[in-house]
């Protein structure tokens, strides 16, 4: 595939790292520092990636007091949102769910309502899915357990990885689309005027966004 991934870039300071270098780098960024004043709230650090497209990432800091509500609100404004499909935490056997059935016949998954202090700890990994017909599923994991000042803010976006770099499959320009129809089977991302020419039509063409969701169903990209 004609990709070019770029890093992952601290949104406190801008500085670019890679996976294993953003971690530390958070731990000592002195911007994030003077923005996080010593204080009694409790947040967790999340690690959020792509679960079959790691290459995207996201690290949030996130109150303990926030519900998995928040949490998923957060994913979706950022990463998902198309259709409001449903979608649900997997948290050590229990399923979270957006939208929990009462009368199911055998038994409601658990709601989203929950807090994160009553269901997280540091180590945890967890999956999170949405839309159960073209599912994208994420992988997250509690980095670690801080204390701070508290904040008006739920969900802190600490940093995330930069857009990767598509070429067009017929002239190598940057890609701007992309085929909803081919991508299964081809690398079919295209600049503006080779999509013009694609034989799928425009209709099928979807711009290429930083997400894993790029592609699928009608999703494009988080809203200004």
């Amino acid at each position: 595939m004609k990709k070019t991934n770029k890093g992952i870039k601290c949104n406190y300071c801008g500085e670019v790292f890679g996976k294993v270098g953003i971690k530390r780098h958070l731990e000592k960024c002195k911007i994030r520092e003077e923005k996080n004043q010593p204080g009694e709230e409790v947040y967790y650090w999340i690690q959020v990636q792509g679960y079959y497209q790691k290459e995207y990432c996201m690290y949030l800091d996130v109150s303990a007091n926030a519900s998995l509500k928040d949490l998923d609100q957060f994913l979706r404004d950022k990463w998902l949102e198309c259709c409001g499909h449903l979608s649900m935490f997997k948290i050590d056997g229990e399923v979270y769910d957006s939208d929990p059935d009462p009368d199911a016949m055998f038994g409601s998954n658990k709601s989203m309502k929950v807090k994160l202090k009553d269901v997280l700890y540091e180590g945890l990994e967890f999956i999170h899915e949405y839309d159960f017909g073209s599912t994208t599923v994420l992988k997250l994991k509690v980095l670690s357990k801080r204390t701070g000042v508290k904040r008006k803010e739920k969900v802190v976006l600490m940093a995330r990885n930069l857009p990767p770099a598509f070429a067009c499959v017929e002239c190598g320009r940057p890609a701007t689309q992309l085929c909803s129809c081919c991508i299964y089977e081809e690398y079919a991302f295209y600049c503006d005027e080779c999509g013009e020419e694609h034989e799928c039509g425009e209709d099928m063409m979807l711009p290429v966004v930083n997400s894993p969701r790029m592609g699928v169903c009608g999703y494009c990209g988080e809203e200004d």
